[in-house]
């Protein structure tokens, strides 16, 4: 069989899944490089250093079916895990004992496109702001997410649909206040805190309308909103099981080996067309109920005061936050036990998250009144001690 290389498979990205496996270069030259395993002392790879080589595609299927030969897979398999390194990948499914197999009903399939982009699209818009339904207010950034993410080719197992998003590690930041943020890494990692919402809202709606004995009560539904969860979320999922001939819909999540995967997100979750009634009901009590609309921001904390002649008390916090690609501070108010929460992130360097009710008039100073606070734990960077956001 003849290897069809990717023809975007580069250098950046063979070194990052070779390291990941343990390779290291050992020798090193203007157009390859000889890398090396601790652990395969006979072995050694030679990999390609420049695209625009001529011999670039040949080192490259050479290099391809010796990772095969090592690995014990084919090597297309290994050329994907390498073309996917830096991304995410959620594959949403459905399924059907006698229905679907490898192929689905037209019907069918075209409801689970379109219960794919409506996914995608209420995550986004969760990752800005909670609402119980967006209605026609759609923030513009989820709208160019949707067209920026990316369908793969559909996979066997009943019918499987991949969507490939971008999932860079992401770099530290200063604690200067003098080096702002960088715009563009900032918003590159607006795909991964999409799929960690989306993990999250999925989630919390599973336990609802699936795992839990008893139907959703009001509280339940409005505090699912804080989750992520919203109308347009469940009427994407209830798109997918309008058809009888879809029997369950499931949705999950490859992560980047590149970037850790988010703390504590399912891996998959799983919708069968008995909890449609469930999903159904959750929509409609979303449409109807009354919750505040709260703005999700991230960032990294350049200020701290707290007054030092009352230890009780907690202080205030400013972060600076990207917003319609501009930087600008938010200020903020903790509580004691927050608020040193906040010097510890600071003093670690780490990006933060903080959601609640948004006073941005320009000209004035920027402030919020919180409802949650806490590290990021989307992103790489997290470490396993790390506190989930208060409440």
């Amino acid at each position: 069989m003849t290897l069809i290389l990717n023809p975007n498979l580069g250098p950046g990205e063979l070194s990052a899944y070779l390291r990941l496996e343990g390779w290291r270069p050992s020798e090193s030259g203007p157009l390859a490089q000889l890398w090396s395993h601790g652990d395969l002392p006979e072995e050694g790879l030679l990999v390609p250093l420049r695209k625009t080589s001529s011999d670039y595609q040949r080192r490259l299927a050479l290099l391809l079916r010796d990772l095969s030969r090592i690995e014990h897979r084919p090597a297309e398999q290994v050329q994907d895990s390498i073309t996917l390194v830096f991304y995410d990948v959620t594959r949403v499914r459905a399924a059907h004992p006698e229905l679907i197999d490898d192929t689905i009903p037209f019907d069918a399939g075209l409801r689970l496109f379109q219960a794919a982009q409506k996914i995608v699209r209420a995550a986004a818009a969760a990752t800005i702001r909670r609402q119980g339904s967006f209605g026609n207010s759609w923030p513009l950034r989820a709208r160019e997410h949707v067209r920026n993410v990316r369908l793969g080719h559909t996979e066997r197992g009943s019918y499987i649909l991949p969507i490939i998003s971008r999932a860079r590690p992401a770099p530290p930041v200063s604690d200067d206040p003098q080096i702002a943020l960088d715009i563009d890494v900032e918003e590159s990692l607006f795909d991964r805190r999409v799929l960690s919402t989306m993990s999250d809202a999925l989630a919390t709606l599973h336990e609802m309308t699936v795992r839990s004995a008893r139907r959703p009560s009001p509280q339940d539904v409005t505090d699912a909103v804080h989750e992520g969860v919203s109308r347009e979320l469940c009427t994407a999922i209830d798109t997918a099981l309008t058809q009888d001939s879809v029997a369950e819909l499931d949705v999950s999540f490859t992560w980047s080996r590149a970037a850790r995967a988010p703390r504590d997100s399912a891996d998959s979750v799983v919708f069968p067309q008995e909890a449609r009634e469930n999903v159904e009901y959750v929509a409609d009590r979303l449409k109807k109920i009354r919750v505040p609309r709260e703005h999700v921001l991230f960032g990294r904390i350049t200020h701290l005061h707290h007054e030092a002649d009352d230890e009780a008390s907690g202080g205030e916090v400013g972060m600076e936050t990207i917003i319609e690609r501009r930087r600008r501070t938010i200020w903020f108010e903790l509580d004691e036990a927050t608020y040193h929460e906040a010097v510890r992130y600071h003093g670690e360097k780490r990006r933060v998250v903080v959601r609640g009710t948004l006073d941005s008039h320009p000209g004035h100073k920027a402030t919020m009144s919180v409802t949650a606070f806490g590290p990021d734990l989307s992103l790489a960077a997290q470490q396993p001690s790390d506190d989930t956001a208060r409440r």
